[in-house]
């Protein structure tokens, strides 16, 4: 009996081995990129690192909630707290921020250079199952309508993806992002948002806003605050911290809870910085804040930030 050995293997395939070790190259660089993205009320998802300033790219059902505290797990041990920045529920896109330095952003490819037929890889965390491969080839890119005069493209592939696979990147041979695995738009299939659309949606925000520089949650209001607000709400917006705030801006401590902005009342973060969006650099901002168990007025100055609050 003649028995196959390794290196006779080896040297049989030589294709084989090549791509093989090709494909754990690219599975090392792009790592430290790829990121798990935790909630307290919704499990997991992925992420990706998009620039060095610690932005991240996810889906918008895997962050859908602006209460929940988002924590970011890398591939090197580290735990770092995040925070919305912009969203797009139509897109099914979101960006978080985390703090902190040393990240490794991901290359983005052109999708449009994508072509049926081409192999291409997905990262992520299935079922909790951190930094797992899958691979296979696309099978179509198309169009899907979101809306009545809305429509965006799609890529679809054979890639296996699976709970926890959202939000993280499909990748082409080089290592390239192409695409953001979003199942929520395919249901069981593996469907992803294209590069490009994701560059495009970035090209639209707006990039530098008014801004309080402060860091923000939603909290329950006391019980005894309840009876006295016109309208009646049950939450308001807690200022956690003003480290970004400029130093001669001291209207607004840290403890006070927004209520209202311009006799509009604030339930929530969202709901904040959609009103600061109506506002322009060096405006004041009249505020309704609960500051002590008193509930006073004050005029809030405003500064430019590339933050969303």
């Amino acid at each position: 009996m003649t028995q196959t050995t390794a290196s006779s293997t080896h040297s049989s395939f030589p294709l084989s081995d090549t791509f093989s070790t090709a494909l754990t190259a690219m599975f090392d660089t792009a790592r430290p990129g790829i990121v798990q993205v935790q909630t307290e009320q919704r499990g997991g998802g992925t992420g990706i690192v998009w620039d060095t300033d610690g932005r991240i790219i996810t889906n918008h059902h895997v962050v859908p909630n602006d209460t929940a505290k988002i924590q970011v797990h890398f591939v090197d041990g580290r735990t770092l707290a995040a925070k919305v920045l912009y969203r797009n529920p139509r897109l099914d896109l979101a960006m978080i921020q985390v703090e902190g330095n040393n990240v490794q952003p991901l290359t983005v490819g052109d999708s449009s250079k994508l072509r049926v037929g081409e192999l291409v890889f997905a990262i992520g965390h299935p079922w909790g199952q951190r930094w797992s491969l899958t691979a296979g080839i696309v099978s179509t890119v198309g169009t899907v309508r979101l809306a009545r005069n809305l429509t965006t493209q799609y890529i679809k592939s054979d890639v296996q993806l699976a709970p926890g696979n959202s939000g993280g990147p499909l990748l082409n041979a080089a290592g390239e992002v192409v695409g953001v695995n979003a199942m929520i738009f395919g249901g069981d299939l593996s469907v992803s948002i294209p590069s490009n659309v994701v560059n495009q949606w970035l090209a639209e925000l707006p990039k530098r806003r008014v801004a309080l520089g402060v860091e923000i949650q939603t909290v329950e209001l006391p019980q005894a605050t309840l009876q006295t607000l016109q309208p009646q709400r049950s939450t308001g917006v807690l200022i956690v911290s003003t480290r970004a705030r400029k130093e001669h801006l001291t209207d607004i401590l840290v403890g006070d809870i927004v209520l209202d902005v311009a006799n509009i009342a604030v339930t929530n973060t969202t709901t904040l910085r959609q009103q600061l969006t109506q506002y322009r650099e060096g405006d004041t901002i009249p505020m309704r804040i609960l500051r002590g168990g008193n509930v006073i007025t004050l005029d809030v100055g405003t500064q430019i930030m590339d933050q969303a609050a």
